[in-house]
């Protein structure tokens, strides 16, 4: 043809002639998909017939052009132009057959597939002889295979199915020859269509377009079939057969004819005249064995031409009725003749003569017609399927599954059912754990037996093809695989179908009660054979699922010949990502294979890019409403349905978004998931059908962005029903954070205009939805916050519900889908991408899906989905802003803290009160920090989107946490402000009576000084010595000492002790009267805490708990020793305050440690509080006595002696001392200084050095750093770590974390890390004086301006005293400037040395700033730990209320027994709230409590969020540990050893792979696994 070039150029499908338009290109959704105009040229012609013709729009065929810019119509009208031809007329268009042509010739073998399913479905002609290139023809068997009708015949037993290859109906073949009157294909859509549902089967001149010639269809052979519903008042024909229309003229398709009339039980040939030519040209066919039948178009009028006709029907045996003429009656007339003689050929026909279209085959190829299945893909792969389906012996399909789809046969349902009685644990009545661990072991069992079983050759061959054929070719053999499987599944079925009804009528006319039971039972069979009698692709592609899952779960690398599991997954990735549809749930088992899905769709995240965004929609409604046919509609698609059946489970299929309604959605695919119906008549007889539906709504609409509620009419009687399930869901989405759109889908609504109508209803339905959002409220427990619909989800009118027409124009099997339907399904899908572009919600990827699958999954599993839903998508997006968090909680405490120490300095300096300017600089600092915090807060929102819409309800929260962190920073530098003020206060009076001696004392030295200069023998140094000497000691003797001030520190502590706890004064009295005022009498430590026990309040005492009360007695007393010691490190006096402070850390701890089994008595607090007081007395003594003795001011005086002697001896040589004073300004004034500013700044250093040196953020958060702790416990693998943890977690991280920081500040290559810190510190510091001593040699006149000038300069960071005494005025400033900058030098190399003796250790302990306590104070959290099993609560967001960690512990680590044993318990926290059990302790006034009502015990447990978890790998740390010291534990406890499962013995490598998930961390980078 060769026109064909030039029309596929015109329409822009060229390049497709090699690269085949395929299924996939044409399923993608794009902006020109969502639009419905008409096309505005040639180009855009191919994808509006696609868009349309896959949407099942009959319309499709209707090729209008907009003819906007053709003709102007408001121009003046010509009067010679009236008759001249159109604008329109000479407008190059397309003639719609033309177009057909095309895209078949340019769609690969699975579109074409398709195109013919949705063709046939709108009862549009489909090609059966196709026009190819030169001037060949394509026999179309392989794409009409999909196509399958229905039909009953008249008097027939009952509707029958097939596929149309294989339907044996007689074949009437139609053609014309020479050119005619009356429009051949417009007559037969008059005799095949009833007069009340009228179809244009066939296209025909009166149609759009249709009036064009045509340029590449003429030879084009259309088929399409009759079929009868079996009403008289409906049929026209009585019996099925097949119509094959040829296009164009018959005399120059000699191929087309010749095929035809050998096919063919009879054809009809259009004649417009009688011509001696025409008729030779029917002799060569009217020869054959088909009936040859004449419509005459017109009279025969000549007499030349009645004798021609009446020579060839004497010739060929004619009778009457094969020769039908169009004489003057009108088309109704015409048409009736025509229907009666069509009825007669088929009533003559034989039916076993009767060939179908794969009959048909050999006589195309004798006509040497091209058939399509001849491609070499198409013949190998078909091959290929029917070796497999060879496998399949005609024996029963159940007994077949049974014995080659083993692993999702029974023993899949019994996994299911374990796995939820796993979530559930509702028939346990023992120990919990054992029965956990038990169910586990039979899980592996079962799965082990099916893995023993093997593969059997059938799935082998199958996964062999899957592997080796790729692209085209596996779709092509899936194809087949379909084709064929639904095949027999058809013919099972259907014979099932009859006999289902004939024993149906029987139980009907029988009366008899023992037939009447006899037949029952069959129907019962019948029907359980008909639920078990499909098998279809579904079940290859489920029993692959399956195989991968048993392999993933057991892990086993490989298994029978067979690739590895993530191959298979890859496959079935780019299978999804093809178009085939692949099943989520699991409809027969109940139950999602959840590591195949997440496999899957990990490959399908590798495939596409793991920052491809998708969007998940889903359809809800009650069984047979139409929600797969909505999807196919909506968006093309063909979801797999069993023969005969309804979707069970849920399938997902994949679609891309692609041109600029990606960047306009923000996503890149569409997922659409179609799950089978609610409240599907075989379940509503089995108790937990109402459970099953609620939890199939719960996932679905878990899973999805956006659901789609169907409900079959307006207000159906199911509706109430359907909603309260629905809203169930929704309730629980709420609840845990989603928030899916809805839209209400009203489907088989009758008048167009029902949503005008409809407002009454509208408000019913409102009314409805708010009655039935009150009822599932209450049944979830939420009715204080659900009371309206509008409570759970916005609604709104436009965009929440649509109106869908009804499906069919017409009845029976030759109605079409009805063009309103097909229109208001389109204008729904726009409706919905409206809403997807406006609606601001989190777009996950795909990696996020498979998460969100396996997060609602195992809470659908669970009793309670609300209280059991994890969601990692949010817990990882909140983890990521915590590190963030860290950073700028870190920033603010930083500036604050080097504030803080700056106005110390300032205040030491200070000789007036300056805190009132101190405290408004601070508030605006703080302000200006928390503004900054703020403002990353919102930037952090602002960047990342995505991450931001799942953390949306914590915004306000973190918010808060800064608030609340700029208070408590504005207290706690205010107060550290008061008490610098209070200690410079009390050495202001030391500094003055030195002050004052000094003066005193220098005069003297100038004094003596001057009598030396009168003698006239010159001194020696030794007399000058021996001269100074005495004159010190007489003047420094005679100096008036005042007594220091008598401190009684113990009435101090008598005295708080009896204010701190007023009960306890009585208490305090009589000890005091006991021991007669000797604290040494007090009873030792050691017995105090040996009889520690004696004084504990609990019911049930035993031994277990007497050793714990004992540890942690002991432990509260060794922190408290070591609180002590760090207030007596301090360089200050003693404080009576400080009696305070040790009593309320005392009250503190021993608050902290007591369990919910036992409280230490009052008596005990104050046994307690003596004697750690009691300790603590002497260290206070020693402290005041040690400060006294180094701020005496006669010592400070007998400090400086040296200097003034060298002073005395310099002025007495040369009267120059400015060399002298340099150094002495240097060594006695700048470097005190310089090494206090170090160890001020030091400790805020080494926190942030810690901070910002480890990639693992072991240092950010109370999160990390608690994972960082239990893996170095792993590593050092000692008990004794692991019971201190255990016992004193506050404790045992202080003392970590100390070791770590010291560790810290040791590691580096030469100096120490400390080393390197002061030194950065110390040259900070040294460039800021020389700074200062280079402008004073500009600025300066006099040395008292320069002490002055740089006193004040530097008092934020030095403090520097001024007081060079009476010998200043005898420097030379230029003199003293030019030795002081080598005295710097020289210090500054003397502080290094001597940073770089320290001994890490000590010094870390001796700095003012601890920075263990500043590190800890941003890493300890809340300090509250669970009730039950002691884990601290790891939430990182500061002040948070409501309380978590992501691993409890077994609760025999704690100490826990069972109470009528001596053994451990074994029971995990995540377990008991998952169970029936029962607990009670002093909480709960020894009254039993479910575990599951936990929080119903007071506010601290209300506070904890327990998650259930049933599973064997949930907090496999803590049950590794627990297996492994099991004894060790019951040693400490005294008691006898837990009964752990051997499977709690979990290899390092998966418990560091769970903990890695858990936690969200990568444990390779931290610094413990250095």
């Amino acid at each position: 043809n060769s026109h064909v070039d030039e029309v596929l150029t015109q329409l822009g499908l060229i390049h497709y002639c090699n690269n085949k338009l395929s299924l996939r290109n044409v399923l993608e959704i794009s902006t020109e998909s969502l639009k419905d105009c008409a096309p505005e040229s040639l180009k855009h012609v191919h994808g509006y017939f696609l868009r349309k013709i896959m949407r099942s729009d009959s319309s499709a065929v209707n090729i209008k052009c907009r003819f906007d810019d053709i003709i102007e119509t408001d121009k003046e009208l010509e009067s010679e132009k009236i008759f001249t031809t159109s604008d329109f007329s000479t407008f190059s268009w397309i003639h719609p057959l033309d177009l057909i042509v095309s895209v078949f010739l340019c769609s690969d073998a699975l579109l074409q597939q398709e195109l013919m399913v949705k063709m046939a479905s709108c009862q549009l002609a489909l090609p059966l002889l196709l026009p190819t290139w030169n001037n060949s023809y394509t026999f179309l068997l392989w794409a009409l295979r999909s196509v399958k009708k229905k039909w009953n015949p008249i008097g027939g037993t009952g509707f029958q199915e097939g596929h149309v290859v294989s339907l044996k109906f007689p074949t009437f073949s139609f053609l014309r020859i020479g050119n005619i009157s009356v429009s051949k294909s417009k007559t037969l859509n008059d005799i095949l269509s009833n007069k009340q549902q009228y179809q244009n089967i066939f296209l025909h001149h009166q149609m759009d377009s249709a009036d064009l010639s045509r340029k590449i269809s003429e030879g084009l052979a259309e088929t399409t079939w009759y079929l009868p519903c079996g009403s008289e008042s409906i049929d026209v024909y009585t019996q099925p057969f097949q119509i094959i229309n040829l296009r164009g003229d018959g005399q120059t398709a000699l191929e087309q004819v010749n095929f035809l009339t050998q096919v063919s039980s009879a054809v009809f040939v259009f004649l417009g005249d009688i011509t001696e030519s025409k008729l030779q040209y029917l002799e060569n066919f009217a020869k054959g064995n088909a009936q040859l039948y004449l419509v005459l178009t017109s009279d025969v009028i000549s007499e030349s031409s009645k004798n021609l006709l009446m020579t060839f029907v004497k010739k060929f045996s004619l009778v009457k009725k094969h020769v039908i003429m169009k004489h003057k009656e009108n088309d109704c007339r015409f048409t009736q003749k025509l229907q009666f003689v069509l009825q007669s050929a088929v009533d003559q026909c034989d039916q076993g003569n009767s060939l179908c279209l794969e009959d048909m085959i050999s006589v195309a190829r004798h006509c040497k017609i091209h058939i399509d299945e001849d491609d070499d893909k198409i013949t190998s792969t078909k091959k290929l399927s029917e070796n497999i389906i060879s496998l399949i012996k005609h024996e029963d399909v159940s007994c077949f599954k049974c014995s080659n789809f083993s692993f999702q046969g029974e023993t899949c349902k019994k996994l299911s059912d374990i796995e939820k009685e796993q979530s559930r644990l509702k028939n346990c009545s023992g120990n919990m754990e054992r029965y956990n661990t038990n169910l586990e072991r039979t899980k592996s069992h079962l799965r082990q037996s099916l893995l023993q079983k093997g593969l059997p050759e059938i799935m082998k061959s199958f996964i062999h093809n899957l592997i080796h054929l790729s692209g085209t070719e596996r779709q092509l053999f899936l194809q087949w695989m379909k084709k064929k499987l639904d095949s027999q599944s058809q013919t099972k079925m259907s014979a099932l179908r009859s006999q289902y009804k004939h024993t149906y009528e029987a139980l009907f006319k029988t009366k008899i009660e023992a037939e009447i039971k006899q037949k029952q039972t069959e129907l019962k069979k019948i029907n359980d054979e008909l639920s078990t009698a499909s098998l279809g692709l579904e079940h290859f592609m489920r029993e692959l699922g399956q195989i991968c899952e048993t392999l993933i779960t057991e892990k086993v690398e490989s298994f029978q010949g067979i690739p590895s599991a993530d191959t298979l997954a890859r496959i079935a990735a780019e299978l999804l990502l093809e178009g085939l549809p692949l099943e989520l749930l699991d409809g027969d088992a109940g139950t999602i294979p959840i590591r195949w899905v997440t496999a899957v769709l990990k490959q399908v995240s590798a495939l596409v890019g793991k920052d491809k965004h998708v969007f998940v929609l889903t359809v809800l409604g009650v069984q047979s409403t139409g929600k797969s046919t909505l999807l196919n509609t909506m968006f093309g698609l063909q979801f797999a349905v069993s023969s005969g059946r309804c979707t069970k489970g849920a399938f997902m299929q994949l679609l891309k978004i692609t041109g600029s309604l990606q960047s306009q959605l923000g996503y890149d695919f569409l997922m659409i998931i179609d799950t089978e119906g609610l409240k599907a008549p075989e379940l509503q007889s089995l108790t937990d059908a109402y459970e099953h539906d609620n939890e199939l709504a719960t996932l679905v609409i878990g899973l999805s962005d956006m659901t789609l509620l169907n409900m079959s009419m307006e207000h159906s009687s199911e509706m109430k029903d359907i909603l309260q399930i629905v809203l169930h869901a929704f309730i629980r989405m709420k609840v845990v954070g989603k928030k899916p759109v809805c839209v209400f889908v009203h489907q088989n609504v009758g008048d167009i205009s029902a949503p005008d109508q409809n407002l009454m209803a509208h408000k019913f339905l409102m009314d409805q939805l708010d009655e039935v959002t009150r009822a599932a409220a209450k049944m979830e427990k939420c009715e204080a916050k659900f009371n309206k619909f509008t409570d759970i989800m916005a609604f709104d009118n436009n965009t929440s519900k649509g109106y869908i027409a009804g499906l069919w124009h017409g009845c029976g099997p030759m109605a079409s889908v009805s063009k309103g339907y097909s229109a208001s399904v389109f204008n729904l899908k726009k409706a919905l991408f409206k809403t997807i572009q406006t609606c601001n919600k989190y777009k996950p990827t795909f990696n996020d899906f498979y998460k969100l699958v396996h997060d609602t999954w195992n809470a659908v599993k669970m009793e309670n989905f609300i209280f059991s839903f994890k969601n990692t998508l949010a817990a990882e997006a909140y983890h990521h802003l915590t590190m963030e968090y860290a950073d700028w909680d870190w920033e603010m405490r930083r500036a604050v803290q080097q504030w803080t120490v700056e106005a110390e300095n300032r205040i030491e300096a200070s000789e007036t009160d300056i805190y009132r300017s101190l405290k408004t600089e601070l508030s605006e600092l703080v302000t200006e920090r928390q503004t900054a915090a703020l403002e990353h807060l919102e930037k952090y929102f602002n960047d990342n989107t995505e991450k931001a819409k799942l953390l949306v309800e914590y915004k306000q929260r973190f918010i808060n946490s800064i608030e609340t962190l700029a208070k408590d920073l504005i207290i706690s530098a205010s107060d550290r402000c008061q008490d610098a003020i209070q200690r410079n206060k009390s050495f202001k009076k030391i500094r003055a009576l030195k002050t004052s001696y000094k003066i005193k004392l220098e005069q003297c030295i100038f004094e003596q000084l001057e009598k030396c200069k009168k003698e006239n023998s010159k001194l020696n140094d030794e007399e000058l010595s021996d001269f100074f000497n005495k004159m010190w000691d007489k003047e420094t003797n005679s100096i008036p000492v005042p007594q220091p001030k008598n401190i009684n520190i113990e009435a101090d502590m008598e005295s708080k002790l009896r204010d701190y706890i007023p009960a306890m004064s009585a208490g305090v009295n009589k000890k005091i009267k006991e021991i007669k005022g000797k604290w040494y009498n007090l009873p030792s430590m050691k017995a105090i805490l040996t009889n520690a026990f004696n004084f504990v309040t609990a019911p049930f005492k035993n031994k277990t708990d007497k050793k714990m009360a004992e540890q942690k007695a002991l432990s509260v007393e060794e922190q408290c020793g070591m609180f002590v010691d760090r207030i007596v490190s301090h360089d200050r006096d003693y404080d009576p305050s400080d009696w305070l402070a040790l009593l309320h850390k005392i009250h503190e701890n021993i608050t902290e440690q007591q369990t919910d089994r036992f409280s230490f008595s009052s008596e005990f607090l104050l046994e307690f509080s003596l004697g750690v007081c009691a300790s603590a007395l002497p260290k206070f003594k020693d402290m005041h006595g040690k400060f006294v003795e180094k701020n005496d001011p006669l010592k400070l005086l007998a400090r400086e002696k040296e200097n003034y002697f060298c002073l005395f001896k310099e002025l007495y040589k040369t009267n120059d001392i400015s060399q002298t004073m340099a150094g002495t300004y240097a060594e006695n004034f700048l470097k005190p200084a310089i090494f206090q500013a170090i160890e001020k700044r030091l400790g805020s250093d080494i926190v942030n050095d810690m901070k910002t040196s480890y990639p693992g953020g072991e240092f950010k958060t109370r999160m990390n750093f608690h994972v960082a702790i239990m893996y170095d416990l792993h590593i050092k693998d000692s008990f004794k770590n692991y019971y201190d943890f255990i016992s004193n977690s506050t404790f045992y991280e202080e003392k970590w974390l100390r070791d770590r920081i010291v560790q810290h500040c040791k590691i580096n290559e030469g100096h120490t890390r400390l080393f390197e810190l002061g030194t950065d510190i110390l040259k900070m510091l040294v460039n800021m004086l020389t700074k200062e001593v280079n402008n004073a040699k500009i600025n300066c006149e006099t040395i008292e301006e320069f002490f002055n000038k740089v006193k004040e300069s530097v008092q934020s960071h030095l403090v520097i005293s001024s007081d060079m005494g009476t010998f200043a005025s005898l420097i030379d400033l230029q003199c003293f400037l030019k030795y002081l900058e080598t005295d710097i030098d020289k210090i500054q190399k003397d502080i290094e040395a001597e940073i770089d003796q320290w001994e890490v250790d000590t010094k870390i302990k001796s700095l003012p700033s601890s920075p263990t306590e500043v590190l800890y104070d941003t890493l300890a959290g809340c300090r509250k730990y669970c009730f039950w099993c002691g884990a601290p609560c790891e939430c990182t967001e500061p002040g948070h209320v409501t309380h978590s960690t992501n691993y409890h512990r077994p609760q025999g680590v704690n100490g826990y027994r069972w109470e009528n044993t001596t053994n451990l318990v074994n029971e995990i926290c995540t377990t008991l709230v998952a169970s029936n059990s029962r607990f009670r302790n002093k909480d709960t006034n020894w009254q039993y409590v479910p575990c599951k009502d936990y929080k119903s015990v007071n506010d601290y447990y209300k506070s904890w969020d327990i998650t259930p978890d049933t599973s064997l790998i949930g907090s496999s740390y803590w049950k590794a540990v627990f297996y492994k010291y099991n004894k060790l534990f019951a040693n400490e406890y005294v008691c006898l050893p837990g009964d752990v499962p051997s499977e709690w013995n979990f290899d390092w490598k998966v418990v560091c792979e769970h903990m890695a998930e858990a936690y969200n961390v990568t444990l390779d980078s931290l610094c413990v696994c250095e």
